[in-house]
């Protein structure tokens, strides 16, 4: 018995992807075609720079059951729990030369999937906000060392 109990444990056993709040929509409203019933989904986008595999993924998205506000960034964060254990499927509609949605012979969107495991998405994800805060970092640092070369020619000409 307590193999099946530890068993079902690893089974279950989550992964959390922590994305900014701008990249999380809650609470997003449809009725449900089958019984008429108002229903919600949430949806996630990934942030530019999300690499999987050597495959940018980013702008692609996927449908979490869950979001809640993350409980060691802060507020601005949302943790999305996912199944260690099953592909989350990213989607991105295909886009035409011309800029607008390709679409297929039903005249729907065509959409382009990438299924990945949690633990790839996670990696990928925080490898990508890392980059991000490393040349944010460089920049504000260029920005210093420019702003220390200025103010001793703006002083000489104040005293001239």
């Amino acid at each position: 018995m307590k193999t099946k109990r530890r068993k079902d444990m690893e089974e279950r056993k989550n992964v959390y992807l922590s994305l900014h709040k701008s990249f999380v929509r809650e609470g997003i409203e449809y009725t449900d075609r089958a019984t008429g019933e108002t229903r919600t989904f949430n949806s996630a986008t990934l942030p530019k720079g999300t690499v999987v595999d050597g495959v940018d993924v980013g702008g692609y998205e996927f449908s979490p059951m869950f979001v809640n506000e993350s409980r060691f960034k802060g507020a601005d964060f949302r943790d999305i729990p996912l199944l260690a254990n099953r592909e989350v499927w990213l989607r991105k509609t295909v886009m035409g030369p011309d800029g607008q949605p390709e679409l297929d012979e039903d005249g729907r969107a065509v959409k382009d999937t990438v299924k990945v495991m949690p633990a790839q998405l996670k990696e990928a994800v925080d490898a990508g906000r890392s980059r991000y805060l490393a040349e944010r970092a460089e920049h504000a640092r260029q920005a210093s060392r420019a702003a220390e070369h200025e103010a001793p020619r703006a002083q000489r000409s104040v005293e001239r």
